[in-house]
């Protein structure tokens, strides 16, 4: 009897069991969580000056999860001080709608518009920063630029548009006793692309065919023995564009110091193809008495440093000398 009483309680509790199963709703350990963000940047040593590493001030982040109440586009997000995450405005509070990020359509870009210009003076570190266009979108591919993981958001931002890094040297007709100083006053990139349309869903740009003249960004390495330029541009280039290189000489003449500029105009054959988007291109140029001798252009896909020979990555197109 007590056999039968044990057997009739364990299948009425089994009963019970299968009754709270089915009423039971598993918990979104995700829904209405604040979404959190990190960011790095696609070779971050080449920016602006060549030894900064330097994440953006504020970019804006499109986090489109289908549902009303938890779609953001465009917000700012600024950089919080000492670190490598970001915070929406305040007053402002992102939260996950559940936790299928999957079905989550998220991009960020460094301008919150469909169109971008260049600065025409990128002598400073902030012209060169305004000038750099990034941008990352969230893709089902592996080497996505934008990566999902529990509340956080982690933006690993391309450069969009293409950079321009020349290597200068003096040739022996200026290493002589008679010149008692010489420096690089300026360097302008003439007829170099100045603007692009932005698909933000797509993350890629498209050239205008607007050119400009740009001052780029100089200065000296290796003691003042090397002098580097940089200067970023829109893929499309004009049909003469050149780099133009103003240098100031002071030489002794009878115990007489005498101060003279000189003007170089170095004409630049695109590569085969043109220059392409998220490409970094380098070069380098030795300053002789009269005329300027340069090397091939060198091309490496992304921002990372690369040979500026062009031997590391590749070489295409050359340089002429007016």
């Amino acid at each position: 009897m007590k056999t039968k009483y044990l057997a009739f309680a364990a299948a009425a509790f089994m009963l019970a069991s299968c009754s709270n199963d089915e009423d039971f709703v598993p918990q979104d350990s995700l829904k209405d969580t604040p979404i959190t963000v990190t960011v790095g940047v696609e070779g971050m040593l080449t920016r602006a000056g060549y030894d900064t590493e330097i994440l953006p001030i504020t970019f804006y982040l499109t986090v489109n999860q289908e549902g009303t109440n938890y779609d953001y586009t465009n917000v700012l997000m600024t950089k919080n001080a000492g670190t490598a995450t970001y915070s929406a405005p305040e007053g402002t509070t992102l939260l996950w709608k559940d936790g299928n990020h999957e079905a989550a359509v998220v991009n960020a870009y460094t301008t919150n518009a469909t169109t971008f210009t260049v600065q025409t003076d990128q002598s400073t570190t902030d012209g060169v920063l305004a000038s750099d266009l990034l941008g990352a979108v969230k893709t089902d591919e592996e080497a996505s630029d934008i990566n999902i993981s529990g509340n956080n958001i982690a933006v690993d931002f391309r450069h969009l548009l293409c950079k321009f890094d020349v290597t200068f040297s003096w040739g022996s007709e200026l290493e002589v006793e008679t010149i008692t100083d010489k420096s690089i006053k300026s360097v302008k990139y003439v007829g170099f692309g100045s603007e692009v349309s932005l698909d933000r869903e797509a993350c890629t740009v498209t050239n205008g065919t607007a050119t400009d003249d740009i001052k780029a960004y100089a200065t000296t390495a290796d003691e003042g023995v090397t002098y580097l330029s940089e200067a970023i541009f829109a893929p499309y280039v004009g049909e003469t564009p050149k780099i133009v290189i103003t240098i100031e000489t002071t030489t002794s003449e009878d115990g007489a110091a005498v101060t003279a500029e000189r003007v170089f105009s170095i004409n630049v054959n695109a590569p085969t193809g043109g220059f392409v988007s998220g490409n970094r291109y380098t070069m380098n140029v030795t300053i002789g008495g009269t005329a300027a001798e340069t090397g091939e252009i060198g091309i490496a896909e992304g921002w990372e440093i690369g040979d500026a020979n062009g031997e590391a990555d590749g070489t295409t197109g050359n340089m002429a000398t007016n």
